[in-house]
């Protein structure tokens, strides 16, 4: 969503974004509303399926930790480090910002 935000704001064109542009940029990969298939799984018949079976509950298994961990760094506070002046520095960004704010529109609009 930041990228295509930030392109459009780069080609002059974010006066122009639509709510569908918005939407394919927050998920593109959205599924439509045809029906989906069931999966039937079939219960393993030999040693080679249950090793496989075992194997991707382990790793499913490690995700899921993986994911609480990162669940519960996510939730932790963090400490920032904020300039005023400098390349990094606030006064930069507010002047970058007022910039393309005052080129959002051609020279011959402005007042």
């Amino acid at each position: 969503m930041i990228n295509a935000l930030d392109y459009a704001q780069r080609t002059n064109t974010i006066g122009s974004l639509r709510a569908d542009d918005v939407s394919r940029a927050i998920a593109p990969n959205v599924v439509s509303t045809q029906q989906i298939q069931p999966v039937v799984v079939q219960a393993p018949t030999d040693n080679v399926a249950s090793a496989a079976l075992a194997q991707s509950a382990a790793v499913l298994s490690k995700y899921e930790e993986t994911m609480n961990r990162l669940s519960q760094r996510l939730n932790e506070p963090f400490v920032t480090v904020n300039t005023v002046t400098g390349d990094t520095g606030i006064k930069q960004a507010q002047d970058e910002y007022d910039t393309l704010i005052r080129n959002k529109s051609p020279k011959s609009r402005r007042k």
